[in-house]
């Protein structure tokens, strides 16, 4: 039997990497006769750009950059010829600064431009940013900030960068050359820029935005949005996925031969998902959480629609599991009990991914 292991990751517990070589061992330690194939998958959020580098057999590269908050820290990009891959949470991530530190007033994705001015002077004509995992909503000012933009407010007082004063802004100035380069906004949810399912009322809270936050949030990004129509006759507000990452497409799209991408399906076909499916005589995959955003195209979900194209079964495994996501597969599973929370599972992912797995191999082995 052939299997192909093409997990997302388990976020805050395992990597794709990670889950992909848990699940081989357990499948081999039950019986050497499965031949396997591991092929790790993303959709934006964590870990995308590692996946994608190594799809392209990309370089690191290192630098020091600013994190959300304004420290100097060593951050990573990688590069593919002329490509540059960027995960925005590399440089303007949740997981750099400490929870006391979350606020989207005052964080800024200044970092994230730095690793663009760098992959640029490194002769880069193309950009793949991921964008998941961010601590801002700041609208990408910051990161417009470090490649040579500022901001005035109403009496020509230029502006610090960062989610506070994007209603402030009356003024773009650009820098005297915009460099010619296309970006790939790589992403993994489809939310609109404005409104409830915006990205200040839907992401702004995990972020450490009050409700008061939240409403200058929103009034903020109106504004720059309307500054950025006004500057480059582009509106930009009804795109689907500007409210990602605190809206940082919103400058791209303006300014820049941009474009969003549906993450899954474009990390899939950098990774010729198609051909490993045809080999395959079942496919697991999985991922921290498989419930009803699952369908909306997350990495689990893509994977089983590629390979239910070549009419291949697909079997999920999960942490929290809710019903909803068992439409998408032919078997959902959870590596928890009721009993268990979720701290303990999350804990303990690698022990309880190995056991579920060694388990599930006597239910494959039959199949």
């Amino acid at each position: 039997m052939n299997i192909l292991i093409a997990p997302n990751s388990m976020k805050g517990s395992l990597n794709a990497f990670d889950f992909a070589d848990i699940v081989e061992k357990a499948l081999m330690d039950y019986s050497s006769k499965f031949n396997l194939r591991k092929v790790p998958v993303a959709d934006g959020g964590d870990l995308t750009g590692e996946i994608i580098a190594k799809a392209l057999n990309a370089e690191r590269i290192k630098i020091d950059v600013k994190n959300p908050v304004g420290k100097k820290i060593t951050s990573q990009y990688f590069i593919s010829g002329k490509t540059a891959i960027i995960e925005m949470a590399d440089a303007s991530g949740m997981k750099l600064i400490e929870k006391t530190e979350l606020n989207p007033q005052k964080t800024s994705s200044f970092g994230t431009g730095e690793l663009i001015n760098d992959a640029i002077k490194k002769g880069c004509n193309e950009i793949l940013l991921t964008i998941g995992g961010s601590a801002t909503v700041d609208g990408g000012m910051g990161m417009m900030e470090a490649l040579g933009f500022s901001f005035l407010d109403k009496t020509g007082i230029e502006l610090q960068a960062n989610g506070n004063n994007l209603g402030k802004v009356v003024e773009i100035v650009a820098t005297k050359k915009i460099p010619e380069i296309s970006i790939k906004i790589i992403c993994d949810v489809n939310n609109p820029l404005l409104g409830e399912q915006g990205s200040a009322a839907v992401f702004g809270p995990q972020k450490g935005a009050t409700p008061d936050m939240v409403i200058q949030l929103e009034n903020g990004l109106k504004n720059w949005a309307d500054i950025l129509l006004k500057k480059t006759g582009k509106k930009i507000t009804e795109i689907e996925g500007t409210g990602a990452a605190g809206g940082i497409s919103m400058p791209l799209l303006s300014f820049f031969n941009a474009a969003i991408v549906p993450g899954a399906d474009f990390v899939l076909s950098l990774l010729n998902f198609d051909e490993h499916v045809k080999w395959a005589d079942v496919v697991i995959t999985g991922e921290g959480k498989l419930d009803a955003q699952t369908l909306n195209n997350k990495a689990p979900f893509a994977v089983s629609k590629w390979a239910k194209k070549e009419n291949k079964p697909v079997f999920a495994i999960g942490g929290s599991v809710e019903k909803e996501a068992s439409a998408a597969f032919d078997g959902v599973f959870s590596i928890m009990n009721e009993f268990m929370s979720i701290e303990f599972a999350m804990k303990n992912a690698t022990r309880l991914l190995y056991d579920f797995t060694f388990k599930f191999a006597e239910e494959l082995y039959k199949y």
